[in-house]
This record gives structure tokens, sequence and C-alpha cells, in this order.
């Protein structure tokens, strides 16, 4: 088992885990690869074996479009119980089920609200990150006459 194996973990991530506990093949490569990641000093981590840094700005520009997609899938998905969950809150509105309903459908509101705004700024981030590895990229290559 992996440091990652914790009961917690084990909830929120099923699909790492086989029926005795133990993460899957394509967890353990996961968990590998965020060490390299993590890493600098590993072989073709985050500091490519002590010999410098490198970034995959085409990478980081998928990972931001996949969240672009996302975002905009939550804004749609992420709200289609609403028209339900009004007409069950309206119906119902003299009881506690109705007023339940009512607090839950806000409450799910402000989660996507604020899941939105984050999953944005990801988007914003990755896209600004990959756009500043270019530009300094080219900024050395041009500066060592490249």
């Amino acid at each position: 088992m992996s440091d990652r194996a914790t009961a917690f973990d084990r909830m929120m991530n099923p699909w790492a885990y086989d029926a005795d506990g133990n993460l899957t093949a394509q967890a353990r490569a996961q968990e590998a690869a965020r060490t390299q990641i993590n890493s600098a000093s590993a072989p073709g981590g985050g500091g490519g074996g002590g010999t410098g840094f490198s970034a995959d700005t085409n990478a980081l520009t998928t990972a931001g479009n996949n969240s672009d997609q996302i975002h905009a899938r939550l804004n749609t998905d992420g709200r289609g119980a609403d028209e339900a969950t009004a007409k069950v809150s309206t119906a119902l509105a003299n009881w506690s089920t109705g007023k339940a309903a009512a607090g839950a459908a806000g409450t799910w509101d402000q989660c996507v609200a604020a899941l939105g705004g984050t999953i944005g700024q990801t988007t914003q981030a990755l896209r600004a990150t990959a756009t500043n590895y270019r530009q300094n990229e080219s900024a050395v290559q041009h500066d060592l006459g490249a």
C-alpha cells in the first residue's frame, strides 16, 4: 500500500483501489508520475534529473482547454436539477420537505458557483503559465542568440 491508502482517499477515489484495498496498476502509475513531477532530482522529474527544468507547454494548453470544457459543462450539467427542485419546493412549500429542497438547491447553486470560479481560475492559470513559459523560452533563446 502507498501513503495514499487512507480511508478518505479510498472513499474519494474508489477507482484507484482493488477489492483488497491495494492501488490498481493505473493508480500506481499515476502515483509514480506524481512523485516524479514533484521530485526535482528524479530522472525525468521536475528538475530533469538535476540538469534543469522543462515544461510541456502543449500539455499545459491542453489541460487549460480541458478545464475550460469542464467549466462549460459544469454551468449546464451542474444546474440540471434546478427546475425540478423549484417545482418540488413550490409544491411542498408548506412542508419541511419543500423548505429543505429550496435550501438544498440554494446550497447546491452556491457550491456550483464556487467550483465554477475555481475551475475558471485554474483554466486561466494553465493558459497563462503555458504562455509565460513560451515567452520566457523565446526570450532566453533570443538572448543566447539561438
